[in-house]
């Protein structure tokens, strides 16, 4: 059963946490922002909300969005996807050039598989969901 953002909204409006507070922790998981910082926040002394309260929101908040680092993946994809143009490109050129130039083909290759280990040091932890930049 999937808790929905709402019921979330009540729960914690009925244990006592000002709407302002849940509607910003809302706000702010929904676009991405890490929740050490909103954590810090929605503890300090302007919102005054309990650690442990604030902490088991955020948590449910989290599940509710698809987890707590969805949106950090994205550049690992972005770096994933350069490095498979830079690939391909290279091997072009490098076909190219290996019926003419041997040392300019081996430079090419070079950086074919260096290219080659950054797109795989970037995708595996990408798909595991472990990337971080």
């Amino acid at each position: 059963m999937k808790i929905t953002f709402d019921e979330i909204k009540e729960k914690y409006i009925s244990l006592g946490v000002p709407e302002k507070n849940i509607e910003y922790a809302l706000n702010a998981v929904k676009s991405g922002t890490k929740k050490d910082f909103i954590m810090k926040n929605l503890t300090s002394d302007i919102r005054k909300v309990e650690a442990n309260v604030a902490n088991s929101m955020l948590d449910e908040m989290f599940t509710a969005n698809g987890g707590e680092f969805k949106y950090e993946n994205r550049g690992g994809y972005l770096y994933s996807i350069f490095y498979l143009i830079a690939i391909i490109a290279l091997g072009i050129v490098t076909f190219y050039y290996s019926y003419e130039n041997r040392s300019m083909q081996f430079k090419l290759g070079g950086a074919l598989v260096i290219f080659t280990v950054l797109f795989f040091r970037t995708l595996i932890p990408t798909i595991r969901g472990r990337f971080r930049e």
